[in-house]
Order: structure tokens, then sequence, then C-alpha cells
């Protein structure tokens, strides 16, 4: 896709050699080639949204204990993460905690309409504190299970919220979680998630070392995967393309292997969780500068007891080609094939944000690295920019993410 990445081809004023070629001093003499089209992509990431708390009438909570007592929960649940630790979770406090696990409680069934869980806090449900512990549950579930990608955005289902006090407990509230409405699909949506999940890792050594790892789940996913120009370009909110499903399975519109930022960051957490691996998903604003950024996610991961970032989205030069199809007519198309067609330099630029600091992902600079000499000596140019991530924690815009992704680890 190319995701849309990228060119803005920057004019370099020392000619070193490049990640690919070396010239010598007598082909000192060529150009830059600069090229002003395609850009990285950002701004597909849509805020998730999170319904309302409301106060339950005495009517809706006699129906709410009615169908509690009514459901029969199932011994089984086609849901699968086989993750050594969520992360998120693990950063959570009590409360935050209590909630999910209610929540995680709830998702094992959006089919039957008595499934209700309910929990009691001391918290006061009208106050700040427990809205934001609201907000902050919900997203750590969201970004901790891309397994529930149905969920995501309320493609599929929506969870709803209800309040109510307890006049035989003073001082305690009762919280009552359900859904909008049967998810009817489910089980078989799952089922195919999960068929496309292990047939993508059927492939993977996962004997090898963590590094291998991680590295070869990340080129087998940004060659697999189409970046979704339409979900960017026209903000489609309720999308597949912005979850695990689209990048593994297929967007809303049926494309297979199509998504956007958080569908690549979804995926890649998700495989390398099954893999044994931990990983968390970073949001926050992305682009060539602060003024263009746009929402954009990304991954932490940790291999071998260390901490990288990772943007799997930008690193996916795999259909550039038809990025430049408007371009087939000019001169420079054939010196922009030549440098995706070369191994050595294909090899670099598809891993340039591909386990990096936090430091260095967030103020990104090209340099000289990947520069790439034609190979009749013509021009010089490059198909990386420099480029910046802003973690959500640091965007005031984020409220209320942000306060997760301030418990998010550093990579150094």
């Amino acid at each position: 896709m190319f995701k849309k990445i990228l060119i803005t081809l920057m004019v370099i004023m020392m000619l070193y050699g490049c990640a690919s070629q070396k010239k010598e001093e007598q082909n000192l003499n060529v150009e830059t080639l600069s090229f002003n089209g395609l850009r990285m992509p950002s701004g597909g990431l849509s805020e998730i949204k999170l319904q309302e708390t409301n106060d339950l009438s005495e009517e809706e909570v006699a129906e709410v204990n009615r169908a509690m007592r009514a459901y029969s929960p199932s011994s089984k649940t086609p849901l699968i993460n086989n993750a050594k630790e969520f992360y998120y979770y693990s950063q959570l406090d009590k409360d935050e905690k209590d909630i999910y696990d209610a929540l995680m409680m709830l998702v094992e069934d959006p089919v039957d309409p008595n499934n209700v869980i309910m929990y009691s806090t001391e918290m006061d449900l009208n106050s700040d504190e427990f809205v934001n512990k609201l907000r902050i549950a919900y997203y750590s579930v969201l970004y901790d299970h891309p397994e529930l990608f149905w969920l995501y955005n309320d493609i599929n289902a929506s969870v709803m919220f209800g309040t109510s006090s307890q006049p035989s407990s003073p001082g305690y509230n009762d919280v009552y979680l359900y859904f909008d409405k049967p998810y009817t699909n489910f089980e078989a949506d799952v089922k195919e998630f999960n068929q496309a999940v292990e047939e993508f890792l059927s492939d993977i050594d996962l004997n090898q070392s963590e590094t291998d790892i991680a590295k070869a789940i990340h080129d087998k996913l940004i060659n697999m995967v189409t970046y979704d120009q339409k979900v960017l370009d026209e903000d489609i909110y309720a999308d597949l393309a912005h979850t695990a499903y689209g990048a593994l399975v297929k967007n809303s519109r049926g494309d297979k292997n199509t998504a956007v930022c958080d569908g690549y960051s979804l995926a890649y957490e998700y495989l390398l969780q099954q893999a044994g691996l931990e990983a968390a998903v970073i949001v926050g604003n992305a682009g060539g500068s602060e003024a263009d950024a746009g929402g954009h996610a990304w991954n932490i991961i940790k291999v071998d007891d260390t901490w990288y970032e990772v943007d799997s989205c930008w690193d996916d030069f795999g259909t550039l080609e038809e990025q430049l199809e408007d371009y087939k007519s000019e001169n420079i198309y054939p010196y922009y094939m030549e440098a995706l067609n070369d191994e050595a330099y294909r090899e670099a630029v598809e891993h340039y944000l591909y386990r990096v600091s936090t430091d260095k992902i967030s103020d990104f600079e090209a340099g000289n690295d990947y520069v790439y000499y034609s190979k009749d000596g013509k021009y010089m140019y490059s198909l990386v920019s420099d480029g910046i991530h802003i973690r959500a924690s640091e965007v005031a815009d984020w409220i209320p993410v942000n306060e997760l992704i301030r418990l998010a680890p550093i990579a150094k």
C-alpha cells in the first residue's frame, strides 16, 4: 500500500555512501532526485468511543437483576489470547482492575442478551475519578486484547454502563455492564480470526530466539497487509481496518489483509502475544512534523528483557508500487522502482522504525543512512524522510486516553 509512505525526498548536502551502495570520489557529481508526492500515513487513527454511564431506574435495576439470574454462562468461548502478561492490566490500580475484570467476564459472551455483569464499588459514580478509571480500564481492555476486534470502535457491539446506589448498603454503588445488542455473528467471526492467526504463525519458528521471532512476524505482516487508503482519506470510524481482524482477515468492505495504523499495531501485538513475547500498543500523533501530525498507532515490544518501539505501518514499503502508479510516465519512476527492488536497500528501509528507542522514534532523522545511489550514477535519493511520533500522554487533545498511554514503558 504503500502505506502511503513516503516519499518526501530530502536534499542531502553531504554525499555519503548509503545502505546499499558506496560511491567513489569521481562520482560525487550525482544529482539529488527530489520527489514531493507521497507522505507517511498519519491521521488514520480514530478515537475510541466509550458509552456514557447512566443512572438506572428501579425498574431497570430489577430487569438487569432478572437477566443476571436467568443467564447460564457457557464454559466455552472462542476467544483466545495466550499472552504471558497483559501490559496495561499490570499497570492498573485495584479499582481499575475490578472494572477491567468485569469487562473481561462480559466479553466472553456478547451473544446472550441476559449476560449482565455487576460489581460494587465505594467510589462516587458521578465523580470525575470514577469516569476516568472507567475509561482507563476500558481502553486497557481494548489495547491489551486485539482479539476483541468486534468491540473496538463499537464495530459490532457496544458496552453499556448502568449505575445504581445500594439503599441497603450505604456508601456502596453498583455498576452494571451489558451489551447494547447481541453480536449474532460472534462465533463465526472469531473462528475466522483464530484460523487466520494459526495460519500466519504456522511457518514462524517459535523455537528460535525472541529477536528472530519478532523480526519474522514483523516482516511477514508488512508483506501481507495493504494500507486502507480509503479509510484514511474518508476518516471512516467503524471499520475493521482499524483492527487486527482487518490486518489478518479483511476490512469491513471485504478487502483481504487491509488495515490502517491501529490495525497493523493490534495485529502485531496479538501475533507477538501468541508467540510468547510481550507487547503493547502506543497511540498518539505522528507525521513529518508536529504541524502535520495526525492520529497514529504503533507498538512497543519486549525482546530479551529490553523494550523497543516499532512502527510496522511506516515500515511497510510493500505496495509503494501502487502509490507510484500516477508517476509511471515520468522519468523518475524507474529510479524509485530500482531502489525498491534493491534487496539490501529494501531491507534497510523496511526496518527503519523497527526496534528503536523512544527518543529515536519521537524525533527521527533519516540523515544519510537511507540515501540510495542509482546504478547509472545520475541520482541520489532517499525513500525515508524525517518524522515524529508524539505519545498521547504528551498531547492535551488525547484526553482521556493520555492517562493510559502514560503507563506505557520507555524504550531506552
